[in-house]
């Protein structure tokens, strides 16, 4: 993902999804690619804390895999709060525009975004 939000921009929201991950949230990477565009990836600490990604892989149990990736609810919820910060934000995904005016929790087929949020 890109943004045009700075790097204490993006430390400032990653604090506030923390309130609601109980500190689970890190970035995976966090890169300024040049002057207004930084490229980030949010991950976990753990896999079996909040904000975990299920695999589709299950265990002999049946039970899901724990993937140590960020789930689709602290994406949204951390673009929130980019755009709380600042509302001239936005971030690009996939080729597409996300910013306060739309493109955030919009409904879709989430598939390996799934988790126990």
């Amino acid at each position: 993902m890109t943004t045009n939000a700075n790097l204490n921009q993006l430390n400032q929201a990653l604090s506030q999804v923390n309130e609601q991950y109980d500190n689970n949230i890190v970035f995976k990477s966090l890169d300024q690619i040049s002057k207004g565009r930084t490229k980030f990836t949010l991950t976990v600490v753990s896999s079996k804390g909040p904000g975990a990604r299920l695999g589709f892989q299950t265990k002999v149990s049946g039970d899901r895999r724990r993937v140590r990736a960020a789930c689709w609810h602290v994406h949204g919820n951390f673009f929130e709060a980019l755009f709380n910060i600042d509302s001239t934000i936005f971030v690009r995904l996939v080729g597409r525009k996300i910013d306060i005016n739309g493109g955030n929790w919009q409904d879709r087929n989430i598939g390996s975004y799934a988790c126990e949020c």
